[in-house]
């Protein structure tokens, strides 16, 4: 509804206004009436109408008064002046006042009606166009988003000079390098790190279950970057947690790439050292509490694990085994606590077929009456392993033969993942049920994410028009290349050129 406020210092007049239309069906809303200038203020900053009709002449304060007081709080209002004088000076003063309807009285009710349907008109395509403006605005922010999320990749992948235009000189930028073994992992992070309001966080999947947390603050920032950190390496390096992470210091923008570089050297390090020291920003943070005695760090095996660390599993085992034995453990209490190995060990394949042999292999516990009997358990279990991961590493080779066949051929209008699955020799729902398991997302997803870029590409560096990128990057028609771009990207291939050379 439109806000209408009725001014005017004969009562007779004002119920006649209310009368005289039926407002509500025009889709107006009187929101107060008022005799006098003083009390049309208050109205005013009370009701903020969209338009004001008024008398031009009132006792105290003028109309002309009353409308000019009006204008320099809101240029914007509709103003309707009525009058009982045809007087050519009074519509002068009207004209400066930049007033948008001239009525005399008696007033008559097409010309009223007329005179509010055209405001109305006015105001709709104003609020339209302001919508436009905020879509557009919203539109220009995520596609600078995706930009810089774009470069983030690329300097986190492959380094080379920030590029300044993206990210702003004086912020300040640390990097996590994250491998989830527990995929929740990452979203409770995810959650936590959106408390950190005066932060602009990026956490982006670089890929086999790696990710790139980027957190960056202004100058006057620079601590609560550190304080999120901070968060990451008290909350998600506990016993119970299962994510490696390397940080970053907190730099300049400038020194990102070396920052980049930095977090994934640490996250190699897997954030403990043999004796529990803790690796934090680069800096020896002090000592964590180890296994001792008979105590089993299982949080320590995952991250071995992950790691393909076998020889320091191996160590651990020894050491603990020794430890047993020089404090004289009750050997059913050995047994038990060994048994916390291996059921950490399952449940890193867990889900897997692999699981159910390692099931069997602590049902053995029941026939050990040595120690090396425990040493040989382990070690088939690591056998167990090691063919588990040979699984993943064949899965991981085929995925980025797949990936590479994708992106050689793709642009190809006849190329489907039937004619995919057929290069690779084996089916097309093998193939789908794979990659949708080892990389979260579909096989045409991919297809459509590399076709996209290579549209942005060609959107920015040539003139080709839509139709012509479209058949280029494999589809048929310009209808359904401009769906795709619009779904990954957030808008049209015409807009996304316009506000790319907008922004340059």
């Amino acid at each position: 509804m439109i806000k209408v406020l009725l001014v005017d210092d004969e009562r007779y007049m004002i119920e006649m206004l209310k009368e005289i239309i039926d407002w509500e069906f025009y889709g107006f809303s009187i929101v107060g009436t008022a005799e006098n200038a003083r009390d049309g203020m208050n109205l005013f900053y009370r009701e903020q109408p969209d338009i004001i009709i008024t008398d031009i002449c009132m006792d105290q304060i003028s109309g002309i008064e009353f409308i000019t007081r009006i204008r320099l709080i809101n240029a914007s209002v509709k103003i309707m002046i009525l009058s009982a004088y045809d007087k050519f000076e009074y519509a002068q003063k009207a004209v400066k006042l930049d007033v948008d309807g001239y009525l005399l009285k008696p007033v008559n009710r097409e010309e009223l009606l007329n005179s509010l349907l055209e405001l109305q008109k006015k105001l709709e395509s104003g609020s339209r166009y302001q919508e436009e403006i905020r879509d557009l605005r919203h539109s220009l922010d995520s596609l600078q988003r995706k930009y810089v999320e774009e470069q983030l990749i690329r300097i986190y992948e492959h380094g080379g000079e920030t590029a300044k235009k993206e990210l702003e000189e004086d912020s300040y930028w640390a990097v996590a390098s994250i491998r989830a073994i527990v995929r929740n992992e990452i979203v409770f992070l995810e959650q936590d790190m959106k408390s950190y309001d005066d932060l602009e966080i990026f956490l982006l999947f670089v890929g086999d279950g790696l990710f790139a947390l980027f957190l960056c603050g202004d100058r006057g920032n620079r601590k609560s970057v550190r304080k999120a950190l901070e968060q990451i390496r008290q909350k998600y390096c506990e016993r119970d947690r299962t994510l490696l992470c390397g940080v970053s210091t907190v730099e300049e923008a400038g020194s990102l790439p070396e920052a980049c570089r930095a977090s994934k050297s640490f996250l190699n390090m897997l954030f403990y050292t043999e004796d529990g020291t803790y690796l934090s920003h680069g800096i020896m943070r002090g000592v964590r509490e180890m296994a001792r005695g008979t105590a089993i760090n299982q949080e320590q095996i995952l991250l071995w694990l992950a790691a393909q660390e076998t020889e320091r599993l191996r160590e651990m085992l020894r050491r603990w085994l020794d430890t047993c034995a020089k404090d004289n453990v009750d050997r059913v209490e050995t047994i038990q606590n060994f048994l916390q190995y291996i059921f950490t060990m399952k449940t890193y394949v867990q889900g897997s077929p692999k699981e159910k042999q390692l099931e069997k292999l602590m049902e053995e516990q029941k026939q050990i009456v040595r120690s090396c009997q425990l040493e040989d358990i382990f070690e088939r279990c690591l056998g167990e392993l090691d063919e588990e991961e040979l699984h993943r590493n064949k899965s991981a080779l085929l995925i980025a033969n797949a990936q590479n066949l994708i992106r050689n051929n793709c642009f190809d209008e006849t190329f489907s993942i039937e004619v995919l699955a057929d290069s690779l020799n084996i089916s097309k729902s093998y193939l789908s049920k794979l990659y949708k398991e080892e990389t979260g997302e579909s096989v045409w997803n991919y297809v459509i994410r590399v076709r996209i870029a290579r549209a942005k590409e060609l959107l920015i560096h040539t003139d080709d028009t839509n139709y012509a990128i479209a058949k280029a990057i494999g589809y048929s028609s310009e209808y359904h290349f401009s769906r795709a771009f619009s779904k990954i990207v957030g808008v049209s291939p015409s807009a996304y050129k316009k506000l790319y050379m907008e922004i340059q």
